[in-house]
């Protein structure tokens, strides 16, 4: 058990999966991965938020320095923010896209693997012994940061977002005794800037979110072959979630709508006009006539992998939670691509009347907790934080609305 002082200082102290991670910058070379560098600079001010000290203490060898008599947390935040609390270069040198950023002195190489438009690969420092990888951290060095959706930053509510997803995950998944495990996050670190809008929106703080260092499957940063086995695993992995009325694939990001004009199958996907092969088109038709002739919303099949996933048994390391949403209800058809080009609408199906489509289980869904005094306490906190904001009270709402939401789980089978 962590003792009370643990708790006093911004401790997540949250359940975790166990796991390897990336020690060296050479695993990701064996993984396909090829890595660009650049050099980052550092961010004065910087602090940490909140961390889950016991997933740091778990996946490192303690490299911080304690001085006597010092809190541990203290030793940690300090060895985080100078191996951590970094910016690209082209986010520093942008204007418009945030406030003013206080830079010192400090340079270090980072490194990204392939699609990572705004996190990168830290190493410890003078080697290529891996530390974490950071979201938030800008654009690349070849890039400019553009409104509103290639910002290159990380905004203190998706970040809040991306935690508080990762634990429902967590707890979920074990409660069903299911090996679908999510990428554990270590801290959240404030870098004392905001992100701006210009669309009516307030600014809000930019944050950097620390993971466990992960290689992906090759179809999940290029384009590639995916497969039958995969894209099943992917579906009964969503499928798993929304037991729970969780879903990392109703958000709108892959929508495709399906309809008939002028006696021509249509399909598109953010109003742009789709392809498709005879195949897919007979496939589709029968979908509609199933449908009554009604036009389809097909939902692609989003969850993100990192690691080696497998499929017999099912066995998968889940991350990227940003797109993740609560439902009570779910109401669209399900598509997991087979084919490299998701959008050829090659792969396996589901419609809302299968007997395998699932619904939230009203005993065990979170959904309803969103609606919840801790949830609402929760993003009180995340957007008056640069008003009176405080990490520990962040942190403690945080972990209120965990508790909260899990109590749905607790004495059901």
């Amino acid at each position: 058990m962590n003792s009370p002082a643990w708790q006093d200082l911004h401790d997540l102290n949250r359940p975790f999966a166990p796991g390897p991670r990336v020690q060296q910058l050479a695993d990701y070379a064996q993984s396909g991965q090829t890595l660009s560098s650049e050099q980052l600079l550092g961010v004065a001010g910087a602090r940490v938020l909140f961390a889950n000290y016991p997933a740091l203490r778990a996946d490192f060898d303690a490299p911080w320095e304690q001085a006597p008599g010092e809190p541990l947390p203290v030793a940690i935040d300090r060895w985080l923010l100078r191996n951590a609390a970094y910016i690209s270069t082209s986010q520093a040198a942008a204007q418009g896209i945030n406030t003013p950023i206080a830079l010192d002195n400090r340079r270090v190489t980072g490194w990204r693997p392939p699609r990572y438009g705004r996190a990168a690969v830290l190493c410890a420092p003078a080697s290529e012994q891996v530390l974490f990888d950071i979201k938030g951290i800008g654009v690349p060095p070849d890039e400019a940061p553009q409104l509103p959706h290639s910002n290159g930053l990380l905004t203190l509510a998706e970040a809040v977002h991306e935690v508080l997803m990762e634990h429902l995950v967590y707890a979920a998944m074990s409660h069903a005794g299911a090996a679908i495990t999510p990428l554990p996050a270590y801290a959240l670190i404030d870098l004392g800037f905001d992100a701006l809008w210009h669309d009516g929106r307030a600014a809000e703080p930019a944050v950097l979110l620390l993971r466990r260092a992960c290689t992906r499957p090759r179809c999940q940063w290029q384009r590639y072959w995916q497969g039958p086995e995969l894209a099943g695993a992917l579906m009964q992995a969503e499928l798993l979630l929304r037991r729970y009325g969780l879903t990392a694939s109703s958000c709108g990001a892959v929508r495709f709508h399906v309809c008939q004009e002028n006696g021509e199958l249509q399909v598109r996907r953010d109003e742009q006009e789709l392809p498709i092969s005879a195949q897919v088109a007979g496939t589709l038709q029968r979908l509609m006539s199933a449908n009554r002739g009604q036009p389809l919303l097909i939902d692609g099949v989003n969850v993100q992998l990192a690691g080696v996933p497998g499929v017999a048994p099912l066995q998968l390391q889940v991350m990227d939670f940003g797109r993740y949403r609560f439902a009570e209800r779910f109401e669209h058809h399900l598509y997991a691509w087979i084919d490299a080009d998701y959008q050829n609408l090659n792969g396996l199906y589901l419609a809302p009347d299968d007997p395998r489509y699932v619904q939230p289980d009203p005993r065990l869904s979170l959904a309803r907790s969103a609606e919840g005094r801790c949830f609402v306490e929760l993003q009180r906190q995340v957007e008056g934080f640069r008003q009176d904001g405080d990490p520990q009270r962040l942190c403690q709402a945080l972990r209120a609305a965990l508790a909260e939401a899990c109590r749905a789980l607790r004495g059901q089978a």
